[in-house]
C-alpha cells in the first residue's frame, strides 16, 4: 500500500465503525498503530484525540514490538572494539605528528 494512500475499507469510514469492527467481528478488544493511521488519514484528525476516542470505547493500544536483533555466523559482539554496533573507529591519521615531536605546534 502507498504510504499517502487512503484505505477505503469500510471498517475506517468513523471511529464507532472501527470500534464495531474490533469488538463484534475481530472480537478483540485493543488496536494497534496501523488502526490509528488508517483511521486518522481518512478522518483527518489528530492521532491523539482518536486514540482518546477508541480509548473511551474500553479498547486499549497494543505497544509496538521492538525488533529482535540476531547475531549470524559472520557477525560480532556488540562490544567488539573494532567491528559492529558500538565499536571505535580509528581516526587521527599516520601519526606523523607525534613521532616528530610536532604535535600541538601550528605553523
Amino acid at each position: 500500500m502507498k504510504r499517502d494512500a487512503i484505505n477505503t475499507e469500510p471498517q475506517y469510514a468513523s471511529v464507532e465503525a472501527l470500534v464495531e469492527y474490533l469488538l463484534y467481528e475481530d472480537e478483540c478488544f485493543d488496536f494497534t498503530h496501523e488502526h490509528l493511521t488508517h483511521l486518522r488519514r481518512r478522518l483527518q484528525r489528530s492521532a491523539r484525540d482518536l486514540r482518546r476516542e477508541l480509548e473511551g470505547y474500553g479498547l486499549a493500544l497494543v505497544p509496538r514490538a521492538k525488533p529482535k536483533k540476531f547475531r549470524g555466523i559472520h557477525s560480532s559482539s556488540d562490544h567488539d572494539r573494532w567491528w559492529g554496533p558500538g565499536s571505535s573507529k580509528m581516526h587521527g591519521g599516520t601519526g606523523y605528528e607525534q613521532i616528530n615531536g610536532f604535535a600541538g605546534q601550528k605553523g
